[in-house]
């Protein structure tokens, strides 16, 4: 009998501690529970927000996007192909007419070149002109700018003066260099 009445009289001791300990707790948590409410409420928001922006930007530019073309995938591919070979055939043509002209080895059948400008300057000439002149010589940015004229390759040597004239030289030398260009004799 005496171990029951210590197990009854336990119980309600153990009870009264742990809800004595954890009250704290329980106040703490009654007292900051609107501010946790209001924040995850406010994160909430936040995320729909984003949400509608993001759907809002994805309609403009579904809106303002180009309409796709008409008919199958490969009609388009076929006409940019076309368009494109025909391009390169007539230039890789004006080209090879300009060059051959240049060097008086132009077969009669090869359309003449218009000869609207000055005449055309071998490029190995233009190199050579290069590799002859100092850096410091006012010829040697014409000589650049006649390289890159014939390369494709943009330049800004007018535009610029001082140090930025130099780092501009620079960059176009590394790129002269990484379309083949040798400018020092070896």
């Amino acid at each position: 009998m005496s171990f029951n009445v210590a197990t009854d009289s336990a119980l309600p001791l153990t009870l009264g501690v742990i809800a004595l300990v954890g009250m704290p707790g329980a106040i703490a948590a009654v007292i900051c529970a609107d501010d946790v409410v209001a924040q995850v409420r406010s994160r909430a928001e936040q995320v729909r927000e984003s949400w509608h922006e993001q759907r809002t930007i994805d309609r403009l530019e579904r809106a303002f996007a180009p309409a796709p073309p008409a008919g199958p995938p490969w009609v388009a591919a076929a006409r940019v192909a076309t368009d494109a070979i025909g391009s390169a055939r007539e230039s890789m043509v004006q080209f090879a007419a300009e060059r051959l002209s240049a060097v008086g080895l132009a077969p009669a059948w090869l359309p003449q070149p218009a000869s609207d400008g000055p005449p055309l300057v071998p490029f190995e000439e233009i190199v050579d002109r290069l590799r002859e002149l100092p850096r410091d010589d006012a010829g040697y940015d014409q000589a650049l700018r006649d390289v890159c004229q014939c390369l494709g390759i943009d330049e800004h040597l007018t535009e610029v003066d001082g140090l930025d004239l130099q780092i501009e030289r620079v960059r176009v030398e590394g790129a002269l260099i990484a379309a083949g260009v040798v400018l020092a004799e070896a």
